[in-house]
C-alpha cells in the first residue's frame, strides 16, 4: 500500500532507528540494519496500525515481511509477535544461523560457539594443522571469512600456530548470534573462499542485565581413554568462569555491555610412543635382517652395492657409537606387557586463558549510531611430551590476541543509508624449548638459541630431543597487526536496493625464529639395509646406535618484517522483479598486494633465468625486479548472480539457485613456502646434508669432537654451500595469479507445518589456478646414481627447490538436506545431512600451506596427475541432529501452571542432544625412505585396495595391500586411497531452571553435560608407513572417551 509510515524500533533499547515511506509498489527496504530484535509498526490514515514485535535481524539476511492492514481508526493497533520468516525469499546463500537460544542451550565442549558451525549443511569439521575450525562445500577452512561486528575477526600470523583463522572467539555470554554462509555469498563478502562466519556481540539495553557462571570437569567424571593403561586415568581438573554485565547509561540513547570469562586447565594427555626394544637397544635385532654398512662395496657380480651381514643380526658392542649410545639411553623402558616396543604416557599440561570483551552503543540522533568495542584473549600452554625430559622437551607457548573497532551508522535519508567500520588487531605468539642447552656435538646449536638439544627423527619411533611438533623452530616469536577500513552505502530506488562499498586493509605480519637451530638428524635405516633389495631389512633404531645418521639439517635464527595490503570494491543489485522472483546482481574487485619484506630480506629463486638456464637467487630490492619480486594480478573481478523465485502454485516453496566466482588469498601459509626463507634469511631454508643411503660417511657420523657445519646468512650473489650439504630454496611465479573457486547451487525450500523447514541443496566448485608445490630441481632420471648427480640445475645440484606455481585446481560435488525447527513451544530441532566428493592434486592450495595433510607432497613433479585424488579433508557422508526440549509444565506454560508443588517439580527441565556420525577422511600410505632415490616423498606399490571393512584397532586396513617398490622406480599407490575411522559422537545436556523470585527474571540454572556420552572410543588414524611398527596400527583416538561437565549460570 503506497504512501504508509514504516518505523522501526529496538525492541529491548527503545530507540527509534528509522522512519520511512512505502514506495508505489507499497513496499519499504530497511538496509543496514545491525543484527538485534526490532519492533516494525505500520501506520496509514483509515486504517488500523500494526505492529510486528520482536523480530529477529541476523547478520546478512535478507527478510521480507509481509504486513496487512485493516480499515479502521489509526488509534486502533493490530500486534503480531514471532519470529523472522523461515523461507528465504530475497537471496540465494546457503547457510546457517546460530541462535542465542542454540548456543546457551546446545551441549558444548569447552563453550566454543564455533562448534556449533559444525550443524551447517555442508560443513565438515576440521583438525588440520593451521586450521581446526571447519570446511565447506570442499573448501579449506583456511579459506573462511571471519566477522565480528560485521568487521574482520582474521588471523595473518604466519603459519596460524593458534591453530585458528579467527582472531577473537568471544566468551559465549557475550554473543547474540552468529550466522554461518557456506556458499555464494553476495558481492559485499571476498578476500576468502571457504565460507562466511559473522558473530555478534550483545549490546546494553535499557534493563540491567547479565549472568556469572562456573563450569567444572575432572578427571574423576571422565570415562578412561580407551588406549589409556589398565587403571590409569589421566588428570584433569578445568575450571570455566565468567559473567557478564549489560545496561543503560542514558536510557534510550547510551548503552554499556561487557563480559569475562578465564580458563584454568590441568590435564595429563595419554599416549602411545614407539620405542627400542631391549634387544635393539643392545643391538640385537632378531629376525630383521640387519647389514654392515662399513662392508658396503660394488656388487661384483652385478649392478649396485652390497653388504655383509652382521652376524646373527647382531651388532658387535665394539661396533657401538657412544653418542648413539647416549641418545638411545634417553628411550624409557616399555611399560606394556606383552609389547616391547611400547610405552604408554600420561604426559601433564597445564593451561590458563582468559578473554574479555566491553562494548558501547550510543545513538546520537534517529539518523546516527555509534558503537565500540575492545576485546582481548590471552592463552599459556606449558604441555610436557610423552616422553619426560630429557628424553623430550615440554611446549611453552604464549598467545596474546586484541581487538578493537568502531562503527557509525548515518541515514541519510529514508532510502540512503551509510555504513563505516574501523578495527584494529593485533596478535603475538611466543614459544620455546623447556630443556637445559646441550649441544651434545659441539655445534649443534646455534649460538642465540638459549635452551635444548637437538633433535634425533628415528623413522617409525618417538623422536629425540624438542616435542613433536612444537619446539624444534624455537626460540619462535611472531606477530601480525591488521588495520581495517570499510564503508557500504545502502539505496533503495523503486524495486531495486543497491548496495556498494570499498575496504581497505594494511596487514604486517613478522616472524623471529629458527628451523633446526638445534640441528636435526635423521635416521632412516638405509645404512642397515641391504641395498639390493632393501624391504624387510634394516632398522632405523640399529642406525642410531651406529651413528649414522642418514641426515644432518642446521638452519639459524632469522627474522622477517613484512608488509601488504588488501583492497575491494563492490556493487550489489537486489531487483524485486515481482513478488515471486527476486534477482541478485553482483560485481566485486579486489586486489591483494605482494609482500615485502621491511629490510629486503628475502629472495627468489628464479627457475628460468640464465643461459643456458640453470635458476638464479634474485634478492629483494634489485633495481630490474619489483620490490615484492613478484608481479601483481589485477584481473581478480569475481562476479556473482542469483535468484529466488516462490511458487504461486505450490505453497511456502521456494526455489533459488546462484553462480559466483571468490578469490582466495595466502592467509595459512607458512614461513616455509615464503621468500623471507630464502638467504639473506636463511633461517628457516635449513641446509640438509643427506646421505647417498650407501656410505655413512656420505651422511653425518656421530663422533665425539666432531664439529657441526651451520649456515651463515649470507647474501644470495654469495651463496655458496657446505661442500656436502643441500639446501631448500623456495621458487615464486614471477607473475602469480591470484587463485579462485567458481561456486554454484540450485536450492529447494518449503515450509511445513509445526513451523519446520526443510531444505534441499546442491552445491559445486571448481577451483582454478590454484597454487601447487613440488619439487623444482627434482632428478631428470631415476637410478642408483646420487640425487646430486642427477639433478637438472647444473649449479645448485645440492638444491631442492620448492617451486610454486598455478597448477593445481580442485573440484566438488555435494548435496545437502536440512529440517529445522527454530524454538517454539518448548522446541527446536536441526538435522542436517551431507553426501558430496572434494578432489584436488595438494590440500589447502590456496594458500600455500603444503603438506597441511597425509597427502600434500607431490611424489613426482613430472608427473603432477598422479596426485589428484580425494582431497586431504573429504568426508563423503555426514549427518547431524542437534535439538532441545523443554517440559512444559509450571508457569507460563501449557500444564500445571496453578499447581505449585508439581510445577516446583516438574517445570524449569530442559534436555539437549548433539548427535554427529561421518565417515572418515582421506588418507596416504607411505614409506620410511625415499625408495625412487629421486629426493622426493615416495609412497609404496599398491597390489589390492587396502580398505577393509570391520577393520580394527590392531589391522584398520589390509596392510599386505602395500609393499616397498622396486628400487628406483616411484611406487604405483595414488594419494589418497585408505580411509581413517569415522566419527559417531552423542552429546548430551541436562538442564533445570530456578526461579529465586517468582516475579523477577533472576534464575538460577544447573546443567550437566555429557560429550561423547555413549563412550564410543573415536578411533584415531592407523599408521602408514610401511614396515613401521604401527603399520596399519591405530595407538591413539580423535577424541576423547566420555567427559562430564558440571555447571551453575545466574542470570538476571
Amino acid at each position: 500500500m503506497p504512501g504508509a509510515t514504516v518505523t522501526v524500533t529496538g525492541s529491548e533499547t527503545g530507540n527509534l532507528l528509522r522512519t520511512l515511506t512505502t514506495n508505489e509498489r507499497g513496499t519499504a527496504t530497511i538496509p543496514l540494519l545491525p543484527p538485534g530484535s526490532y519492533d516494525i509498526a505500520v501506520n496509514m490514515q483509515g486504517f488500523k496500525s500494526a505492529v510486528r514485535k520482536a523480530v529477529t535481524v541476523s547478520a546478512g539476511s535478507i527478510l521480507s515481511l509481509p504486513i496487512q492492514l485493516e480499515t479502521g481508526s489509526s488509534s486502533e493497533s493490530i500486534t503480531v509477535s514471532g519470529e523472522a520468516p523461515l523461507l528465504e525469499e530475497k537471496s540465494a546463500t546457503l547457510g546457517q544461523v546460530v541462535s542465542e537460544q542454540q548456543i546457551q542451550t546446545l551441549p558444548l565442549n569447552g563453550r566454543n560457539y564455533l562448534s556449533l558451525a559444525n550443524l551447517t549443511p555442508g560443513a565438515i569439521p576440521s583438525s588440520g594443522s593451521r586450521d581446526q575450525t571447519f570446511s565447506a562445500y570442499g573448501n579449506t577452512g583456511l579459506q573462511n571469512a571471519f566477522l565480528l561486528d560485521g568487521a574482520r575477526n582474521e588471523n595473518y600470523l604466519r603459519g596460524l600456530d593458534n591453530r585458528a583463522r579467527d582472531m577473537i572467539r568471544p566468551p559465549l555470554d557475550a554473543l547474540a548470534e552468529f550466522t554461518v554462509q557456506t556458499s555464494n555469498t553476495s558481492a559485499e563478502f571476498g578476500a576468502a573462499a571457504g565460507g562466511v562466519v559473522s558473530a555478534v556481540t550483545k549490546t546494553g539495553t535499557n534493563t540491567i542485565h547479565g549472568s556469572a557462571y562456573e563450569f567444572l570437569r575432572n578427571d574423576n567424571l571422565d570415562a578412561i581413554n580407551y588406549f589409556a593403561l589398565a587403571g590409569s586415568k589421566p588428570l584433569l581438573v578445568r575450571n570455566q568462569y565468567g559473567g557478564s554485565l549489560g545496561g543503560p547509561i542514558i536510557k534510550d540513547k547510551l548503552w554499556a555491555f561487557g563480559a569475562y570469562e578465564g580458563v584454568h586447565n590441568r590435564s595429563e594427555g595419554a599416549a602411545t610412543s614407539t620405542i627400542p626394544t631391549p634387544a635393539q637397544r643392545s643391538g640385537s635385532y632378531g629376525s630383521t635382517a640387519v647389514y654392515d654398512p662399513a662392508t658396503t662395496r660394488v656388487n661384483p657380480a652385478g649392478s649396485g652395492y652390497i653388504r655383509d651381514l652382521f652376524p646373527n643380526n647382531t651388532i658387535p658392542g665394539n661396533r657401538i657409537n657412544a653418542l648413539g649410545q647416549r641418545m638411545m639411553n634417553l628411550y624409557p623402558v616399555s611399560n606394556v606387557d606383552g609389547s616391547p616396543s611400547l610405552f604408554k604416557s600420561l604426559a601433564p599440561q597445564r593451561q590458563d586463558s582468559k578473554n574479555a570483551v566491553a562494548r558501547g552503543d550510543y545513538q546520537a540522533s534517529s539518523r546516527d549510531s555509534i558503537f565500540a568495542r575492545y576485546s582481548i584473549a590471552r592463552s599459556s600452554l606449558l604441555a610436557a611430551s610423552p616422553l619426560a625430559q630429557p628424553a623430550q622437551s615440554a611446549a611453552d607457548r604464549n598467545i596474546d590476541s586484541t581487538s578493537a573497532g568502531v562503527g557509525y551508522t548515518r541515514t541519510i535519508s529514508p532510502t540512503l543509508v551509510n555504513e563505516f567500520r574501523f578495527t584494529w588487531t593485533t596478535i603475538n605468539m611466543h614459544q620455546d624449548s623447556t630443556l637445559a642447552r646441550d649441544e651434545i656435538i659441539p655445534g649443534s646449536l646455534d649460538p642465540r638459541v638459549t635452551s635444548g638439544i637437538p633433535v634425533f627423527n628415528v623413522s617409525g619411533y618417538a623422536s629425540l630431543g624438542s616435542q613433536p611438533g612444537c619446539c624444534g623452530n624455537s626460540p619462535l616469536q611472531k606477530t601480525s597487526g591488521v588495520w581495517d577500513w570499510s564503508d557500504n552505502i545502502s539505496k533503495s530506488f523503486g524495486a531495486h536496493v543497491f548496495k556498494f562499498g570499498t575496504e581497505f586493509m594494511l596487514i604486517r605480519p613478522s616472524t623471529f625464529a629458527t628451523s633446526n637451530g638445534r640441528s636435526s638428524f635423521g635416521f632412516s635405516g638405509v645404512f642397515t639395509q641391504n641395498p639390493q633389495a632393501r624391504s624387510g631389512t634394516g632398522s632405523p633404531v640399529a642406525d642410531l646406535l651406529l651413528g649414522s645418521a642418514n641426515s644432518l639439517t642446521t638452519g639459524t635464527i632469522a627474522e622477517a618484517i613484512e608488509r601488504g595490503w588488501f583492497g575491494s570494491g563492490y556493487f550489489q543489485d537486489q531487483w524485486t522483479v515481482s513478488r515471486q522472483l527476486t534477482l541478485n546482481f553482483g560485481i566485486r574487485y579486489e586486489y591483494s598486494s605482494p609482500y615485502i619484506e621491511t629490510q629486503n630480506r628475502m629472495a627468489n629463486f628464479v627457475l628460468d633465468l640464465g643461459d643456458p638456464l640453470y635458476g638464479q637467487l634474485i634478492q629483494a630490492g634489485n633495481a630490474a625486479r619489483p620490490r615484492a619480486l613478484s608481479d601483481r594480478d589485477l584481473n581478480n573481478w569475481a562476479p556473482r548472480i542469483g535468484f529466488a523465485w516462490r511458487s504461486n502454485r505450490v505453497k511456502d516453496l521456494v526455489v533459488r539457485g546462484s553462480y559466483g566466482i571468490f578469490y582466495g588469498q595466502d592467509q595459512g601459509t607458512g614461513v616455509t613456502n615464503r621468500m623471507t626463507s630464502n638467504p639473506p634469511s636463511f633461517g628457516y631454508g635449513a641446509q640438509t646434508i643427506s646421505s647417498d643411503q650407501l656410505f655413512p660417511s656420505s651422511g653425518f657420523v656421530l663422533v665425539d669432537g666432531a664439529t657441526i657445519p651451520r649456515p651463515t646468512p649470507i647474501k644470495p650473489a654469495d651463496f655458496v654451500l657446505n661442500p656436502t650439504a643441500t639446501a631448500t630454496l623456495v621458487s615464486w611465479p614471477e607473475r602469480p595469479k591470484t587463485p579462485y573457486v567458481q561456486q554454484w547451487s540450485l536450492s529447494l525450500q518449503k515450509q511445513l507445518p509445526m513451523n519446520l523447514l526443510a531444505e534441499v541443496n546442491y552445491v559445486g566448485n571448481h577451483g582454478v589456478q590454484l597454487f601447487g608445490i613440488g619439487e623444482g630441481n627434482q632428478p631428470l632420471t631415476l637410478g642408483s646414481t646420487t640425487v646430486v648427480s642427477r639433478r637438472p640445475l647444473a649449479q645448485y645440484t645440492r638444491v631442492s627447490v620448492k617451486a610454486l606455481g598455478n597448477w593445481n585446481m580442485s573440484s566438488y560435488n555435494g548435496i545437502s538436506a536440512k529440517l529445522e525447527r527454530r524454538f517454539g513451544a518448548g522446541l527446536s530441532l536441526l538435522t542436517t545431512f551431507t553426501y558430496g566428493h572434494a578432489l584436488d592434486y595438494q590440500n589447502a592450495a590456496l594458500d600455500l600451506c603444503d603438506g597441511c595433510g597425509s597427502g600434500g607432497t607431490i611424489q613426482d613433479n613430472y608427473n603432477r596427475k598422479a596426485n589428484y585424488a580425494s582431497s586431504d579433508n573429504d568426508v563423503t557422508m555426514r549427518y547431524v541432529f542437534a535439538g532441545s526440549f523443554e517440559t512444559p509444565f509450571g508457569k507460563g506454560k501449557p500444564f500445571l501452571s496453578q499447581n505449585k508443588a508439581a510445577a516446583a517439580a516438574l517445570g524449569g527441565w530442559r534436555v539437549a542432544a548433539i548427535f554427529q556420525t561421518q565417515t572418515g577422511l582421506a588418507l596416504t600410505p607411505g614409506l620410511s625412505f625415499d625408495s625412487a632415490n629421486a629426493g622426493t616423498t615416495s609412497r609404496p606399490n599398491r597390489t589390492c585396495d587396502g580398505n577393509i571393512s570391520g577393520g580394527t584397532a590392531q589391522r584398520w586396513f589390509d596392510t599386505s595391500c602395500f609393499s616397498v617398490p622396486t628400487s628406483y622406480v616411484f611406487g604405483n599407490s595414488g594419494r589418497n586411497v585408505l580411509r581413517a575411522p569415522g566419527v559417531q559422537t552423542v552429546d548430551l545436556s541436562l538442564q533445570r531452571d530456578f526461579r529465586l523470585r517468582p516475579d523477577h527474571p533472576q534464575i538460577l540454572q544447573f546443567r550437566a553435560e555429557g560429550f561423547n556420552s555413549l563412550n564410543h572410543p573415536q578411533l584415531g588414524a592407523p599408521g602408514l608407513t610401511v614396515g613401521n611398527a604401527t603399520y596399519g596400527v591405530i595407538t591413539g583416538t580423535a577424541s576423547d572417551n566420555r567427559q562430564i561437565q558440571l555447571g551453575l549460570r545466574f542470570t538476571f
